[in-house]
Order: structure tokens, then sequence, then C-alpha cells
């Protein structure tokens, strides 16, 4: 608990960040349902609806059918003879009830196939959305640290500089502060463009999200945190997805072996001949007989179920090693961050101690350039283990639906 306390504290005070939190749940939700990549899935659920209605009817339709003609009779005894005939049916073949069955369980998991798919999306796209405000965050806090780094220089090579005005030190030594001073700023320029382009990277992709000012710390309490790392695990929409897909190969094999019994087709003819001296009423029923391309339908929907139970395997795998890289992630997090700001703050002490004894010259220069650059790595990993660790506790919260649920309901 003390890790998640140091973590917490660390995200409220580490290099000095504001009070303000990242944008609230609702209006990440929102910019996520809105964003293309999400947008294209949620459109599939109109043509999944659509698939499932055409497969609850079945291409079984009313067939009418019709001719006409003229008849010409040449009788020798009563001379030649011409006739209008017609004739007219209607005939539909009827779907024999196990398959009327299977079509109904094909529909219903053409929408549930559709549905999981766009949570699956949907999930996919939080955890990019996590990915570009973490990388945001860590282009913004290591700007942030590079600035405040080159200030610190630049300070005392100007301090430096009246010292040499004063005669109480040597011109090269204010040039190389001057010029490590420099080297800082170039730097913080450099990271400042890094900034810029994660900020156009995460606007690009989430188009409606309402963009802050600057990316500030992760506002989450010890509480929660403590909750997500003890809330288990739920279910993998990649695994769900998989799962239906498999279910839905299995159907439509069972269902191209119901095939090998061909549908009836049943119909009524009318007929007028010899121009009304005759008509008929006739039924009609027809049977086709099954042979190589049904033969060939059932033992490719059979493979295709082969191929689905594979990827269910896959996904299954793949879900298992993303949660608990996860769990590992968030879990070693705070522990890291503690030991990043650990250093952080002795590298900071040691900085202060050299620039007294420097000011006294009790510590030459080259004691005080080497500390310094051991505080610039110092505050550069603290940025890292920062980042990094807002990044395992977002990506966990998505993996165990805590994070950015949707207002969305499938009707």
């Amino acid at each position: 608990m003390r890790n998640l306390i140091t973590f917490t504290g660390c995200l409220m005070t580490c290099l000095a960040a504001p009070a303000a939190a990242m944008p609230p749940e609702p209006l990440i939700a929102e910019a996520v349902d809105a964003s293309p990549m999400v947008m294209a899935v949620k459109a599939d659920l109109d043509r999944a609806r659509a698939t499932a209605a055409r497969l609850r009817i079945g291409e079984y339709e009313v067939v009418v059918s019709g001719s006409g003609g003229r008849r010409t009779v040449d009788n020798p005894v009563a001379g030649e003879s011409e006739y209008t005939e017609w004739n007219a049916g209607l005939s539909r073949t009827v779907r024999l009830p196990s398959k009327y069955s299977a079509d109904k369980d094909l529909a219903s998991l053409e929408i549930e196939k559709a549905e999981a798919a766009y949570t699956r999306a949907r999930r996919d796209a939080l955890l990019e959305f996590v990915v570009l405000w973490t990388d945001w965050r860590r282009a913004a806090e290591a700007l942030q640290t590079a600035h405040r780094l080159a200030d610190d220089a630049l300070q005392l090579a100007d301090a430096e500089a009246k010292a040499v005005d004063l005669g109480a030190s040597r011109r090269i030594y204010a040039d190389q502060l001057r010029a490590e001073a420099s080297l800082l700023q170039l730097e913080a320029d450099r990271k400042s463009i890094d900034a810029e382009n994660a900020k156009s990277n995460l606007a690009a992709a989430f188009p409606d999200l309402v963009m802050p000012e600057k990316p500030d710390a992760l506002g989450w309490d010890e509480a929660r945190i403590a909750a997500l790392i003890e809330t288990g695990t739920t279910d993998s929409a990649a695994v769900r997805e998989a799962r239906l897909a498999l279910d839905q190969m299995q159907t439509k094999a069972r269902r191209a072996r119901l095939d090998w019994l061909p549908d009836p087709t049943f119909g009524v003819q009318f007929s007028n001949e010899f121009g009304g001296n005759e008509t008929s009423v006739m039924a009609t029923v027809s049977i086709p007989l099954s042979g190589r391309v049904r033969r060939a339908a059932s033992a490719e929907a059979g493979s295709q179920a082969v191929v689905a139970a594979a990827r269910l395997k896959a996904a299954e795998l793949d879900a298992a090693r993303r949660y608990e890289q996860a769990e590992r992630m968030a879990q070693a997090a705070s522990k890291n961050l503690d030991n990043a700001e650990q250093a952080a703050l002795k590298a900071r002490d040691a900085m202060e101690r050299l620039k007294k004894g420097y000011a006294i010259g009790a510590v030459n220069l080259s004691d005080l350039i080497s500390t310094r650059r051991v505080l610039t790595l110092t505050e550069q990993a603290l940025v890292e283990y920062h980042v990094a660790a807002e990044r395992a506790y977002l990506t966990l919260a998505v993996l165990k639906d805590a994070f950015g649920s949707s207002a969305y309901a499938a009707e």
C-alpha cells in the first residue's frame, strides 16, 4: 500500500504538475465512440441486422411463372385453325424445419458477433487512446523537465559570468557552463517538437476529443488504484468475438450438412389450351438431387470451423498474455516510480550541495558538471517511470472494463 500512496503522491507533486487531471471519462468515452476506428465497426451492426433478417427469411420467395402464344392446327378436313393459349403457375420452395432452426441460430449469431466486434474495436480504441495520451504526457513532461534543467543551467552560467566580472572566477568556467546551458536549451527545443507531434497524433485519432491545454497527471486516488489491482479479470472482448465466430462456423457447417436433404418445391399451374376448349389445374412438386456441389460446400464449412477453433485458441492465449503483462506492469509501476523518485531526490540534493560547495571554492567545475549530467539522467528517467506508471494503470483498467465506459447500447 505504501507504494500505491507514493504513486498517487508523485502523480500530484512530481515535476510540479498542476492539480487538473485528464479529461473526464464520459468525454473520453464519447470521443472514443466517435473515432473513425469505432464508427466503422459500429456501422457494421446495421449490416449484421440486415444479414440476420435475410437469414431468417431465407431464399424462399414465391415464384410466378407464365407463358402464352398462338397454336396453329392444320386439319386436312376442317382446314387450318389458330388458337390463343396461355399457362400460369405459382411455386415456392418449402424450408425444412431443421434448416429453419439453423438459419435462426445463424441470424442471432450474426448480430451477437457484430456486437462483440464493436466491443472489441472499442476496447482496442481505448488502448490506443491510452498509448497516444501517455505519449503526449511523456513528451509534455519531458519538455517541462528539459526547460527547467536548461533554465537552472543558464542561471548557474549567469552567476558564473558575474563572478568572472568580479575577478572571482575564470572565463573558461563561465564558457563551459554557458555551453552546457545551450545544449540543454537545444534539447528543450527538440522536445517541444516531440510534444506537438504527440498532441497531433492524439487529435488525429480522436478528432472529437476536447483537447486540454496540456496533458496533466492522472487524478486517481489510492483507493481506486488498489481496487483496480485487486479486481479480477473480465472476459476478453477478442475472445468473445472469436468464440462467437467459432459458433457461427459450426452452425454453418451444420446448415451445410442439412443441405444434403434438399428442400421440396411445391406449386400449382393453370393452363388454357385450344382457345379455352381445354383448361387444366395441376399441382407440381420438385426435389433437387444432392450432388458434388453440396458435398463440397459441407466440406468447406467444416474446414472453416476448424480454422475458427484455432483462432479462438490463439485469441485466448493472446488475451491471457496481455492480462498477465498488464498486471505485472501495474504491480511493478509503483515500486519502479518510488525508486526513480528516490534517485531523483538524491541527485537534486547532491546538486544543491555541490553548488554551495562550488560557490565557496570547495568543489571544482568538473565535479559540478558531472553531477548535473547525473541529475539530467535521473530527471529524464523519472519522467519515463512516471508516465509508464500511468500507462500501466490505464491499460489494466481498460482490460478490466474499469475505464472509459460507454453510454452506447445496441438497439
